[in-house]
């Protein structure tokens, strides 16, 4: 009778064991990754979603409608280029990035940011 375990009790004991310890791990880290939002308004977004905020667009709007229009560009969140429009009323719409009336806002907008300049 050994006192030492034999290799295939230790290899089925300490398994879910290890699997359970880098789990404890990968949960703490992503923890500290997450920036935390507890006692932050609602409206202030100090983290990017990992993820494309715009599902369905539509092809285009009036542009007297629009409040805000804010592009992001394609990254490790969304592998495509999304154009979010703010109306006048609050709600916030995705526009097609390819439709030619959304082109043209796209291009009045970053005309008036080079005349700032």
């Amino acid at each position: 009778m050994s006192l030492r375990p034999s290799a295939t009790s230790f290899g089925t004991s300490a398994g879910p064991v290890r699997v359970l310890q880098v789990l404890l791990l990968l949960s703490l880290l992503l923890t500290l990754l997450v920036p935390s939002t507890i006692g932050q308004s609602k409206s202030t977004e100090q983290y990017v979603e990992l993820r494309c905020l715009c599902v369905k667009t539509i092809s285009g709007i009036h542009p007297s409608n629009i409040q805000n229009l804010e592009v992001i560009r394609p990254g490790a969140h969304c592998a495509k280029v999304q154009v979010i429009a703010t109306l006048k009323d609050g709600r916030k719409i995705c526009l097609d990035p390819q439709a030619p009336r959304v082109k043209k806002m796209i291009q009045k907008l970053l005309e008036g940011d080079e005349s700032a300049a």
